[in-house]
């Protein structure tokens, strides 16, 4: 059997996850899954794994090319190395960031920023891949662009999907 082993720094000690390998099981899914267990133990108040991918999905999605998400990163933070966002940089100052990448104009009764930033967070914090968070969309909203959702779609109806997501 194959020995799988992360280590990572939390509070200036070291904190070592061990998964054994079973023959059955696919090497790139068992460590996806350790990486979304340990996201957990992150320190509380500040950026995420899932919010950094959120970030990066979004403006993706916007058309921004890799070099600009950096750029942006580096101009509004100095950095834009994950390393040295996540868990070091507020969460609300990075969910603001998001804010600013782009998105629909918010209306009261719908759908609002905010939402879809916490349903991308909570989307990638599962495993789910940029294309299957879109297919979820379009199967539930029937459109999965921001601009047609914010400001457009019942706040109570995303925040119903968003349910649905966290209980998948």
């Amino acid at each position: 059997m194959t020995k799988i082993s992360i280590s990572f720094s939390v509070h200036n000690k070291t904190v070592n996850v061990e998964r054994e390998l079973k023959t059955e099981e696919d090497l790139k899914e068992v460590i996806e899954k350790l990486l979304i267990e340990i996201e957990d133990i992150g320190v509380k108040g500040k950026t995420t794994s899932g919010q950094f991918r959120a970030l990066y999905a979004k403006a993706l999605d916007y058309g921004w090319s890799k070099d600009k998400i950096r750029e942006f990163l580096e101009a509004k933070l100095d950095t834009s190395e994950e390393n040295e966002i996540v868990g070091k940089v507020d969460r609300l100052e990075f969910s603001r960031l998001i804010d600013e990448v782009g998105g629909g104009i918010e209306s009261p009764g719908k759908a609002t920023v905010s939402q879809m930033s916490a349903m991308w967070g909570k989307a990638l914090d599962k495993g789910w891949t940029r294309v299957r968070v879109k297919e979820f969309l379009k199967s539930k909203l029937g459109t999965n662009k921001e601009e047609e959702i914010v400001g457009i779609i019942d706040k109570y109806k995303l925040s119903n999907v968003i349910d649905e997501l966290e209980n998948l």
